[in-house]
């Protein structure tokens, strides 16, 4: 009965310290206003930005960018990456770029701009 409390125990231990550790950098996001807002009610819920890490050429998505088109525009901006989210998880960029990128999450019709470096 020890033993299998003890396996019990230290599979809660493992998972709770793997689910702990840090996908990546997180990505602050903004979002850009097409137009002056109109005079009409204001929405009862904050805007759901959604939340991306970097590490190394790995994006990391959250379930909040399922549906969204992320795009890495280069300083012409020249779309060099684009994908469609359609699962919760990791995205491999091209491990051929360098320098400093922005980065824009199309989710209907909120945009959301950032930037990256490699």
């Amino acid at each position: 009965m020890i033993k299998k409390l003890s396996t019990i125990l230290l599979a809660l231990f493992a998972a709770t310290t793997l689910s702990a550790q840090s996908p990546g950098t997180p990505i602050p996001l903004q979002k850009v206003i097409k137009t002056p807002p109109d005079d009409g009610p204001n929405p009862r819920s904050p805007e759901l930005v959604p939340v991306l890490y970097l590490d190394g050429y790995t994006l990391t998505a959250s379930d909040n960018t399922l549906g969204a088109t992320i795009q890495l525009m280069d300083e012409d901006d020249n779309v060099v990456f684009s994908t469609y989210v359609y699962v919760e998880g990791d995205i491999a960029l091209p491990t051929t770029l360098e320098g400093t990128f922005t980065i824009k999450v199309i989710r209907g019709d909120d945009t959301f701009v950032g930037e990256i470096e490699f």
